[in-house]
């Protein structure tokens, strides 16, 4: 059993990714309690930061400008932080190669590329089409650690300066809502915009719940009667606003992840493909709860998918009031 003293898990990409990725992190810090975990991640992603209590450092994949840096200005960056173990969970010539050239060991990534001799451990993660879960995958690297792999779900706090903003938005007078995030960063098909906006009209008149919509953009038509919130969150901000709802509704995308990764009821929907689906993607604490097509899909091309249109809005509020009968039943409001 190897046990650094300061490690460095690599994953500079999504947000969705990253969070998925987090239960490795946390497997480490339980195991390894005076070993300290950092993450190398995007300049998008490292807001995510004090949200992360079990994470100890944070390195972003930038320089001052903005710039992802060049491979060997990341090796440098990593030699100077003094890290004496590398975690790649997201395979790259680029960060295998940085990691060479700083000289850390061990340095731990897949087996799978033809630039694998840059690790020093080379573990044998099979990813397309093996079945396994994202998380899964990603826990697959702490085999040289042989210790129990306790954490299986991403755990995110939420920050008192998240809620304060939160509630700065919704104001204090609200009254029980439901969030809708219909937007996506394009890496899976998402639910048709016109399908999330017949379906805000059936929550109002038929749960008499507020809608709370959510993205990166203000001012997202269709919505009337919502409370807009588009373009109006940071990170912190969203996961305050996301505490506040009963329940979560979006396609793939980071934000979901981060509401499964809260505790929160969470609505999602996904393609009937195992690339793409939720066995391989899905949020952990809400599989239960993703609306897939009656039929798979194999469409070459995902901007041709149209597999999604076959979930009707009817049948994503009949889900929602089956999730609100059981939280009546069990007086649980939050898995």
């Amino acid at each position: 059993m190897i046990t650094p003293d300061k490690i460095l898990i690599i994953r500079p990409d999504r947000l969705g990714d990253l969070i998925l990725s987090l239960p490795v992190a946390e497997s480490l810090k339980k195991n390894l309690a005076e070993t300290k975990i950092h993450y190398l991640v995007s300049p998008y992603t490292a807001p995510i930061a004090p949200m992360i209590k079990y994470v100890d450092g944070w390195l972003t994949d930038s320089d001052d400008d903005g710039n992802r840096l060049s491979f060997s200005s990341l090796a440098e960056k990593i030699k100077k932080t003094g890290y004496d173990c590398i975690i790649e969970l997201k395979p790259c010539w680029r960060t295998a190669a940085a990691g060479f050239l700083s000289g850390v060991k061990p340095r731990i990534g897949t087996s799978r590329r033809f630039y694998s001799f840059f690790y020093s451990c080379r573990i044998s993660v099979h990813r397309k089409a093996s079945g396994y879960h994202q998380t899964d995958l990603e826990l697959m690297h702490l085999k040289p650690f042989d210790f129990k792999r306790n954490v299986t779900k991403p755990n995110i706090s939420v920050t008192d300066k998240g809620l304060k903003n939160a509630d700065n938005l919704l104001g204090a007078d609200r009254r029980r809502f439901i969030v809708i995030h219909p937007g996506s960063g394009g890496s899976s098909p998402n639910w048709p915009l016109e399908h999330y906006r017949k379906l805000a009209v059936l929550i109002r008149e038929n749960l008499k719940f507020e809608v709370v919509v959510t993205g990166s953009e203000a001012g997202l038509q269709g919505f009337d009667g919502c409370i807009d919130l588009g373009g109006k969150t940071d990170l912190e901000t969203l996961a305050g606003v996301l505490s506040r709802t009963e329940i979560f509704i979006s396609g793939s995308t980071g934000p979901l992840h981060l509401a499964d990764a809260l505790g929160l009821l969470c609505v999602s929907f996904f393609a009937s493909r195992s690339d793409i689906g939720p066995g391989r993607w899905g949020p952990r604490r809400n599989l239960g709860n993703v609306l897939v097509p009656p039929v798979p899909c194999d469409c070459a091309d995902l901007r041709k998918y149209r597999c999604l249109e076959r979930i009707s809005p009817r049948e994503a509020l009949e889900k929602l009031k089956s999730i609100l009968k059981n939280m009546k039943t069990t007086g649980v409001k939050r898995s």
